[in-house]
């Protein structure tokens, strides 16, 4: 009996020996977390070369994912509009083909409200996973627009992930939203952090798409885990400089998606990074019929030849942001045509196509939906001389950002320094050849968007009297369409209406 209880007192000692040294392997060789995160956004034209990648950004997702059971698939928006087809639906193609990647979550960008706040709400509503914006509230309710969430929590293989998404205020000038508040970014993200960890999140990744400077240090704290900002219409030495963290994912190209992998002893560190071009990446098929169909569906609509070009033409960002461009004349000429005003004005930011067209192509209704893609009507203001100088130092006061402001006239001409400080940029003006007066009044054509002082111009919302074109005032893509249609052969050219003093030229 007693060598009995001898062995069965040996037998324990050996069980605990073992339990504490499988303890003491486990503290010396801590099981790691891993993360894989496939990142990307900037997809609005599904006709488009490089925006237009889904099927191949289908098939990346699905390969990461058959890799790893903790691979999360953010989308970072910038993908509502604008673009020819979005013009019609307002971005629910868009919608449908996320939908089909089965993306995990989405945060919303300024484009997310290129048809306003209502229609946001009804994509999230057709949306099968979650949109996310930190710092937006809806003023007339006093919380989120409907079916926007604050922040989202999304767990897979016992890792949660929270994610946050915040915007810049200048979303609520660039595009009218008048029901529309911004909580700063920086208090909403440590709200929204302490919530999130609260209820158990693992790692926090921020999505933003503009550089706030304050990114890293909350990276450092560890606030947030990851940071990934989306803005590829950034400068891309801009991006590098202002996000040099570890921990800041970058989408630096549009057509591109990032694969990142992290694990976490004490903190996350990356342990692989790549941004991968989409169009490397073989096609998903099944994604592809469905964008197949979208774009026999916009082909039905728009491909219709309208007129020729009897000139090279380009409708570069850079170009349309910074300079005098024939296709932008061409446009602002037919408002001031049209309308029978004394001067017109339209912002660079309305021509969105990006491309470039040789002499002797068609030109379709495809071509000027996709130029012009938003749904802005022609109106007419009465505005002094005054209010005119100031609508200009408005346009360009972010020249140097490449912003959309950048003002196309058309019935007078104006030269500007750039190097200058804002609102003091202008230099000369005149109208019909001559100065421009401070005290006299001008009928001036422009979009209603810019009449009620979108991109920042607060001069012409406060214009004094506005007169009514007609009952239904035509959409300026359509109006642009009519006058190819009429004239045919269309030849833009730059006749020296804008001078840049520094560069020399007109």
């Amino acid at each position: 009996m007693r060598l009995t209880q001898w062995l069965v007192f040996l037998a324990s000692l050996l069980l605990l020996f073992r339990a504490g040294n499988a303890v003491s392997e486990s503290q010396e060789h801590p099981v790691k977390s891993r993360v894989t995160l496939v990142l990307t956004a900037d997809m609005p034209n599904i006709s488009d070369s490089r925006t237009g990648r889904y099927a191949n950004l289908q098939t990346l997702v699905q390969q990461q994912r058959q890799r790893s059971d903790t691979t999360f698939f953010v989308f970072g928006g910038g993908s509502i509009g604008p673009s020819a087809l979005s013009s019609f639906d307002r971005g629910s193609h868009i919608i449908d083909i996320l939908n089909s990647i089965e993306p995990d979550v989405m945060g919303v960008t300024k484009r997310e409200f290129s048809f306003y706040e209502d229609e946001l709400s009804l994509r999230s509503y057709e949306a099968a996973f979650p949109l996310v914006a930190s710092n937006v509230t809806d003023s007339r309710v006093g919380r989120s627009p409907d079916g926007l969430r604050t922040s989202i929590l999304i767990e897979k293989e016992q890792i949660t992930l929270g994610v946050i998404s915040v915007l810049h205020e200048r979303v609520i000038e660039e595009y009218q939203l008048s029901d529309i508040s911004i909580t700063p970014p920086q208090k909403a993200i440590l709200e929204e952090s302490r919530r999130l960890r609260k209820q158990g999140a693992d790692m926090i990744l921020l999505h933003y798409s503009y550089p706030f400077p304050f990114i890293n240090t909350m990276l450092n704290k560890r606030i947030i885990d990851v940071a990934f900002i989306t803005d590829s219409r950034l400068d891309e030495n801009e991006l590098v400089n202002t996000t040099r963290h570890p921990n800041t994912m970058v989408l630096t190209k549009q057509g591109t998606a990032i694969v990142a992998s992290f694990e976490k002893n004490t903190a996350w560190q990356a342990t692989s990074y790549k941004e991968q071009p989409l169009e490397d990446l073989p096609v998903d098929s099944e994604l592809n019929e469905q964008l197949i169909e979208y774009k026999s569906r916009l082909s039905r609509l728009l491909n219709i030849q309208i007129g020729e070009w009897q000139t090279d033409i380009s409708t570069t960002r850079k170009e349309v942001r910074s300079q005098e461009n024939p296709f932008a004349n061409f446009v602002v000429d037919s408002i001031k045509r049209y309308a029978n005003t004394d001067i017109a004005l339209i912002n660079g930011g309305s021509i969105r196509g990006n491309k470039q067209y040789r002499a002797g192509t068609p030109i379709t209704r495809q071509d000027i939906a996709t130029e012009i893609p938003f749904r802005a009507n022609v109106v007419t203001l009465d505005v002094s001389g005054a209010q005119v100088i100031q609508a200009l130092e408005e346009g360009l006061s972010q020249y140097q950002n490449l912003k959309g402001g950048f003002p196309h006239v058309s019935g007078m001409s104006y030269s500007f320094d750039p190097s200058a400080a804002s609102f003091h940029r202008i230099k000369s003006v005149t109208i019909n050849g001559k100065p421009i007066d401070k005290l006299k009044i001008y009928t001036l054509a422009t979009s209603n968007f810019l009449a009620n002082g979108g991109d920042g111009y607060y001069a012409l919302k406060n214009a004094q009297s506005k007169n009514v074109l007609s009952i239904r005032p035509p959409q300026i893509s359509d109006l642009v369409m009519q006058t190819i249609v009429n004239q045919y052969t269309v030849m833009p050219a730059v006749d020296g209406r804008i001078l840049n003093i520094v560069e020399g030229s007109r």
